[in-house]
């Protein structure tokens, strides 16, 4: 099969890479605290698919190079992560709102057991975790010293759980097993670093060589981590498998068959050898369809074999799977370095959950919904076996450093190979389908447009923040997608060649090592030549905002320009102003930070208008006021964009969103008429809704209009709101017989007109479920009432239209735990008109009985209160 090279624009300059690794060796090799373990691994394994088990033995090789001696080894157990509902994967899961689990059958869950550890031959004890059965320490007999060796042995026995908990399971006979073997956690300058298993949060392994024999049934189609041995009966096997797929593919008629073929009753055995590799992982299945090729790699000239294993369930997606494996290694091996091993592989895992997850040398892929999805997943996965597989950083620790910077390679493979696609491609439809304007925003923008969602709503996390504590929606909006797009902003700022060669150094450095955050920021910065300071305190350890401002645009009598920029975060760092003619940009310049109002002087040129951030690749939470004309009366002013419910944001229109509104009620009768407001996806400083209606009944307008001013603080508070909401409607209806106008119809109107005030509390857990806010309102109504009055004169009742006015203080806490399991809120209301008061407990209990069903329980306590004396009445209701 063929690679189109020509969507890859840079290539690694060797010679200028050794260059600069010796002239700066001694400026980042000066950590002499540095070391790593190492640990080499043979395991014999045999698949039992009838009960879904493995019965496996370990050997492993440990070599201590610490400078000191260790008398014990922690070990991760971590198919015990599925054992009950008390481990740390199954209490994660549940934060998730990922219930599958908590309330799975016990045949269901997952196990490892009959362990019996021996280092050297000799039985050791073995102490486990307290709170983790997938924790153990191996106490040794004697200390280990520096540079010496043990041998440690034991067999052990996998009960495989159903594949629908997390990363290892079975579905039927479809086998994903991953993370299975007992393995000692890591021991580096920092300590051990015991963990156990979690769904969100992922590895931290050492590095060493597997040579690892699986023994199952000899029709089941296998990949693995490694190099496969010789073995003539399993290529031709496999050579077969890869003619059958191809002919299916010729014939354009796509097998849709997904039924398990019975399993052959002899047996096979396949070795796979890798070295440099921290974790073994396999896959196996009887119904794969094979793709194979081979590459040439950019820098080196190595041969790489690339496969592709699928199943029939989206052959149509995947029989072009093997070209998106090819061209991501490919254009992973030339911005990054030459990928080191044989084989890489791309698994259908159709089934399983956890959707793509990447292992050294192969990496499953869960369902998708289009060809250009599969091809993005699978260069995201190819890509971890540089950012996780090769450079091996502490993933609980440091998920930026592998799913953050692999997602700014992810976002440079669809920016160079899907130049034109749109976003609507996300949601189904095609860059002609003008779907909320969403095919006017490049696909490859998707990650900004994550971001700025949490940075907007202010719940955003630093991008060096540890994997548990980051909530479910900040684990992709931060660590995936912001880092993504300040890394995007960085490559601007230092240009393409100097952060290219950076990320070069940086991956042949450390490449089979651990790299940390400030490994990665140290070697930016000594490329850059710049101080980067910024970039590592506000971009990576802080989650400060950018928000520049065009504040006016001065010309001076040489044609040169002073443009006036207010920082109005305060985040002192880098930016660029374009300067533009015809719609072009004619010239732009970089600045260094600075957190004040600044005059930034022009060459003279002949420009129309300025704009900060002119490819819009900086992380700025607000682009309207990036812009300003150098002529006219109002520079700043954008055209309007009238918009059918709401779009996605336009920094250069003034979007006003208008939808068609119905409505009906007893007095107004049916009503119609528009609402013209300015929501949209994102949170923004000021909200505005306005719906006047027609009712045709009462034959007058009706309806509400809303204001909210919004405000963001740093503590304390997530969200202050100050609003005001007036309404205007009918509530009451009389026909009566007037004495002097006959049949007359009374309608009655009201006027709510509600300031008020929301205050949404901050959390500092971010995980948590529980969400306090406070909220105070005046609500003034105004409303017509009918007065009866007996006239002795007419002999007969008069009727009068009348306004009274009435004025309700109302102050609301609410608590709200939205837990999963057994949700409750607590609701705590004072309402007062200066007359009666009402102070009000309101407690509501889920209590969850199986997946399907709950009870709820209400609790509501209520007192009254009468001025002047003060009389209390109390009202309980459950």
């Amino acid at each position: 099969m063929t690679v189109n090279k020509k969507i890859f624009s840079f290539k690694l300059d060797r010679y200028k890479l050794l260059v600069a690794i010796f002239a700066i060796y001694t400026n980042l090799f000066s950590q002499q605290t540095y070391f790593q373990q190492e640990v080499n691994y043979k395991i014999d394994v045999k698949l039992n698919d009838t009960d879904h088990s493995l019965k496996a033995f370990e050997e492993l090789q440990y070599i201590n190079n610490a400078s000191n001696s260790i008398s014990y080894i922690y070990f991760h157990l971590w198919p015990n992560g599925y054992k009950n509902n008390e481990t740390a994967l199954a209490k994660q899961l549940l934060k998730l709102k990922k219930t599958e689990l908590y309330f799975s059958k016990k045949e269901e869950r997952g196990y490892i057991d009959s362990l019996d550890f021996k280092v050297d031959g000799k039985s050791v004890k073995v102490e486990y975790d307290a709170e983790n059965p997938d924790i153990c320490k191996l106490v040794l007999n004697e200390p280990l010293r520096s540079l010496d060796t043990v041998n440690i042995t034991t067999p052990f026995y996998v009960k495989i759980p159903d594949a629908k908990f997390s990363r290892l399971g079975h579905d039927n006979q479809a086998y994903y097993i991953t993370q299975w073997y007992p393995k000692p956690a890591v021991y580096d300058a920092e300590g051990w670093h015991p963990m156990p298993y979690l769904d969100q949060g992922e590895f931290y392994s050492e590095f060493g060589s597997f040579d690892v024999s699986i023994t199952l049934p000899k029709n089941y189609i296998l990949s693995a981590t490694g190099d496969r041995e010789d073995n003539e009966e399993e290529e031709r096997f496999l050579n077969e498998n890869v003619i059958r797929t191809l002919t299916a593919m010729e014939a354009g008629k796509y097998p849709t068959d997904m039924t398990f073929p019975a399993s052959s009753s002899k047996l096979k055995t396949i070795k796979f050898k890798q070295y440099r590799v921290h974790d073994f992982a396999w896959f196996a299945d009887k119904r794969y369809n094979v793709l194979h090729d081979q590459i040439q790699l950019p820098n080196t000239n190595r041969t790489v074999d690339t496969w592709a294993y699928f199943t029939n369930k989206q052959f149509n997606y995947w029989k072009d799977a093997l070209d998106y494996v090819n061209e991501s290694t490919i254009f992973y091996s030339y911005l990054v370095g030459d990928y080191p091993y044989n084989n890489v592989s791309a698994v259908d895992g159709v089934i399983m959950a956890g959707g793509g997850m990447e292992y050294p040398n192969v990496t499953v892929i869960g369902s998708v919904g289009s060809r250009m999805e599969l091809d993005i997943t699978i260069a995201h996965e190819v890509g971890h076996n540089w950012f996780y597989g090769i450079l091996g950083s502490n993933e609980r620790d440091h998920p930026g450093l592998d799913e953050g910077i692999n997602s700014y390679y992810e976002m440079s493979y669809v920016r160079a190979k899907y130049p034109s696609y749109k976003i609507s491609e996300l949601i189904g439809f095609d860059s002609t389908r003008n779907f909320l304007g969403a095919n006017k925003m490049a696909y490859w923008r998707e990650k900004e447009a994550a971001y700025l969602f949490s940075a907007k709503a202010n719940i955003d996390q630093p991008i060096e923040t540890h994997s548990q504590d980051l909530s479910n929606f900040n684990y992709g909006s931060i660590i995936y997608c912001k880092t993504a797009v300040v890394m995007d902003y960085l490559r601007d700022y230092m240009g393409d060649e100097v952060f290219n060669k950076a990320m070069q150094f940086y991956y042949e450095n450390y490449k089979f090592k651990h790299p940390q955050m400030k490994d990665l920021v140290s070697t930016l910065q000594y490329f850059s030549g710049n101080d980067l300071s910024w970039f590592s305190q506000y971009m990576i350890t802080g989650n400060a905002k950018i928000d520049h401002k065009i504040k006016r645009v001065k010309r001076n009598k040489d044609n040169s320009y002073e443009v006036v920029v207010k920082n109005k975060t305060g985040t002192p760092v880098p930016l660029n102003i374009y300067g533009y003619k015809d719609g072009k940009p004619v010239g732009y310049a970089w600045f260094n930070g600075s957190d004040s109002t600044r005059h930034l002087d022009f060459p003279p040129s002949d420009v129309d208008y300025f704009k900060i951030d002119g490819l819009d690749l900086m992380p700025d939470v607000n682009r309207k006021n990036n812009y300003s004309r150098t002529r006219g009366v109002f520079r700043k002013v954008k055209p309007l964009q009238f918009n059918l419910l709401t779009k996605l944001p336009d920094a250069q229109k003034n979007q006003i969103n208008y939808l068609p509104i119905v409505g009906f009620n007893l007095y107004n009768g049916f009503m119609a008429g528009i609402c013209l407001h300015n929501y949209s996806f994102f949170d923004k400083k000021v909200d505005i809704s306005l719906a006047p209606m027609y009712g045709f009944r009462s034959k007058t307008f009706t309806g509400f209009a809303e204001t909210n001013l919004n405000f963001y603080p740093k503590h304390i508070f997530t969200k202050i709101t100050a609003g005001v909401l007036a309404k205007s409607f009918a509530d009451e209806f009389f026909s009566i017989q007037n004495f002097a106008s006959g049949e007359s119809d009374y309608i009655l109107n009201y006027i709510k007109i509600k300031p008020n005030l929301n205050f949404e509390f901050k959390n500092r857990d971010k995980t948590t479920a529980i969400k306090h806010t406070l909220s105070m309102a005046y609500n003034m109504i105004y409303k017509e009432e009918l007065m009866f009055v007996n006239s002795n004169v007419a002999a007969t009742t008069l009727y009068f239209k009348v306004k009274l006015n009435k004025a309700i203080t109302s102050v609301n806490y609410f608590c709200n735990n939205k837990r999963v399991i057994d949700p409750f809120s607590v609701n705590a209301n004072f309402q007062t008109d200066g007359i009666m008061a009402k102070l009000g407990v309101t407690y509501k209990q889920t209590i969850t009985l199986s997946k399907k069903s709950a009870t709820q329980l209400r609790f509501l306590q209520e007192h009254f209160y009468k001025a002047p004396k003060i009389k209390k009445a109390h009202t309980v209701f459950v």
